[in-house]
């Protein structure tokens, strides 16, 4: 519930919500649950959307869903289940160049990947990659970004209903996106992290990293942003949506970025708000 505390933190200011990308009625659901959306821009210029779509009426699991044009704020069902069987949560999907893409997404208690050469119409799954024996915790929704060149991952430990626990981060480092090297934990020790996160999302520029996660903090709770040079020590928290969640997001032009994340959206349930860049996204 919203804090009566005013929060000390400055605003980030550099997304503005524009309307919701993604709810319930776009797949037909009656799970009242969207959540947990990623984004990919497709060669044609449209963006398309993987989700958590929960349903009384099928597994609950992954679907996907298609901008209706290049401004990536209205969707369409895809109508196919790109990981058919499979109760996966959380993806996150990272391009691969022309129709290739890796989706990870969570199952059985960790983090998995599979691979697709068809512009996200099917997938090969290619198992776990990221296993709670090596988080040392069970993980959650993993963020992508080539660093200094290798490909650095942050992961924060599996958000589940009605938990309430401490808000743990993990960065990881990769030469090829499947063996992952563990490194610390990010949200120990000093600095803003210390007080938690959650779902974390990464952007780089010029050799900077901007993290951006959920957080409780007084007077504000939904998404925050930190930066980094080291891809380990973070700095300067800022507030960037209240009562947002599971931020992902996308370039969409040389300047102008497209966020998504969780939000209540009242009767509909839980969907996906979507907002655009005013400034900079690595402050």
């Amino acid at each position: 519930p919203p804090s009566q505390q005013a929060s000390s933190l400055k605003a980030a200011g550099n997304f503005r919500t524009v309307g919701v990308a993604l709810d319930a009625a776009t797949f037909a659901s009656d799970g009242r649950q969207v959540a947990d959306a990623t984004a990919i821009r497709l060669p044609n210029g449209k963006i398309r959307l993987f989700a958590f779509v929960n349903s009384s009426t099928s597994l609950p699991g992954v679907k996907s869903a298609t901008s209706t044009n290049r401004k990536g704020t209205t969707f369409v069902n895809d109508g196919g289940d790109p990981l058919p069987g499979v109760a996966a949560g959380q993806p996150r999907v990272v391009s691969l160049g022309t129709d290739s893409m890796r989706l990870f997404y969570t199952a059985s208690g960790n983090i998995n990947a599979a691979i697709s050469r068809d512009g996200g119409q099917t997938f090969v799954d290619e198992g776990p990659v990221i296993t709670t024996a090596q988080a040392g915790f069970e993980p959650g929704g993993i963020a992508v970004i080539r660093h200094k060149g290798k490909w650095r991952a942050y992961f924060s430990n599996l958000e589940k209903p009605g938990e309430r626990t401490t808000r743990v981060m993990r960065t990881a480092t990769s030469k090829d996106m499947l063996n992952w090297t563990m490194g610390p934990v990010i949200t120990q020790g000093k600095g803003p992290l210390k007080a938690g996160g959650s779902h974390p999302f990464a952007v780089v520029d010029k050799g900077r990293i901007a993290l951006y996660y959920a957080g409780d903090r007084p007077g504000f709770y939904g998404i925050l942003v930190s930066t980094s040079k080291n891809g380990v020590t973070f700095t300067g928290e800022r507030t960037v949506m209240a009562g947002g969640g599971d931020p992902d997001i996308v370039q969409v032009g040389k300047k102008k970025w497209l966020m998504y994340f969780g939000a209540d959206l009242g009767a509909e349930g839980f969907g996906v708000k979507v907002a655009v860049s005013t400034k900079p996204v690595v402050p």
